[in-house]
């Protein structure tokens, strides 16, 4: 069995005629590093990192210059979420590369999970001197511009990673969300419906995608995806939101305002639900409720001027004038105490 025998195998997805047929290789000949290198793509592939691991630096051993064996490395320690580990030998990789796009691919991928956004573009800028349509340096700048709210760049390098590779479900999903950023609910929900049929574990994308069924006012569709998240104990505070907006749209506003207060148990600093609790609480003609409903988000939240210039006007509503004075001035007197 030659070694291009076992790589046929291994395309073709026969993974235990393929095992067996490199450790044919490497049993006639122990120092073969292709057949070694090709079994820890096998093992990690079979979800073994750490039999891959072993192989890889068996491999590193015998032939210690050779990039492709320091990727492999990484994506073995960040199986095994061993971080500080992989980012050294993606960095090697680099050194011994300059030319190799998944390494800057990766480095800024870990870049921006560390919040280092400034270093992930660059990765990812210069990865695209190298390859400029590699569909993870593509998503990598799709995801920089959405976190700065730039919806349509977003979704411009998002779109052409997709071209190119139209089977990844994160790039589906992040160009989904980036097409509900630019208020293209029916194009997001396509690109999120992909996603999930590819992955179905993809929560954040359920999400968005009951979001754009809100948007397109198809209430029961919307409710459905929100209640299913809730069932599977996933994106709670969202979809217990979503649920919210459901009833506040549908004129059940008693409804709405349940919704929202399980919501803020959950997150009570979170601005956009105290707003929807005020405004139920407004409507069913709650003002003293209300006030109080800012008062507390006020202690989590005491700069945002959002909440207290309504607060006071609410108080001068409700008779308390001196209340008002001290929220107006940003000295606060607790309810609790009057």
């Amino acid at each position: 069995m030659s070694l291009q025998n076992a790589l046929d195998l291994h395309r073709e997805g026969r993974l235990d005629d393929a095992e067996s047929a490199y450790r044919a290789c490497l049993a006639s000949d122990p120092v073969d590093v292709d057949a070694l290198y090709l079994l820890a793509v096998l093992s990690l592939q079979r979800g073994d990192p750490v039999k891959a691991r072993e192989l890889i630096d068996r491999a590193i051993e015998l032939a210690p210059d050779l990039a492709r064996h320091y990727l492999l490395r990484g994506a073995t320690q960040l199986r095994v979420e061993d971080v500080a580990a992989a980012q050294a030998s993606f960095e090697k990789a680099l050194e011994l590369d300059p030319n190799c796009a998944e390494a800057y691919a990766t480095l800024g991928h870990l870049a921006l999970g560390n919040d280092d956004t400034a270093n992930a573009e660059a990765r990812f800028r210069v990865g695209r001197r190298v390859d400029d349509d590699d569909p993870m340096l593509l998503l990598g700048l799709g995801n920089i511009y959405l976190s700065r709210g730039e919806a349509t760049n977003a979704v411009k390098f998002l779109t052409r990673a997709a071209e190119v590779k139209p089977g990844d479900a994160a790039i589906q999903a992040t160009l989904g969300h980036a097409l509900f950023e630019q208020g293209a609910y029916a194009f997001a929900e396509k690109a999120l419906r992909n996603a999930i049929l590819m992955r179905s574990d993809l929560s954040f994308g359920r999400l968005i995608l009951a979001r754009a069924l809100l948007r397109q006012k198809r209430l029961d569709e919307a409710r459905v995806e929100f209640n299913a998240l809730l069932n599977d104990n996933q994106q709670v505070f969202g979809a217990t939101a979503g649920l919210a907006d459901v009833a506040r749209l549908s004129n059940r506003t008693a409804a709405a305002l349940k919704y929202y207060r399980r919501a803020l148990a959950i997150d009570p600093a979170h601005v956009g639900a105290v707003k929807s609790c005020v405004w139920c609480l407004e409507k069913l003609g709650d003002v003293q409720g209300a006030a109080e409903c800012l008062e507390a988000a006020l202690k989590q939240n005491p700069e945002r001027d959002d909440l207290r210039q309504p607060l006071v006007q609410m108080l001068e509503k409700l008779g308390r004038h001196e209340d008002a004075a001290q929220f107006r001035q940003g000295r606060p007197t607790a309810f609790a105490d009057n």
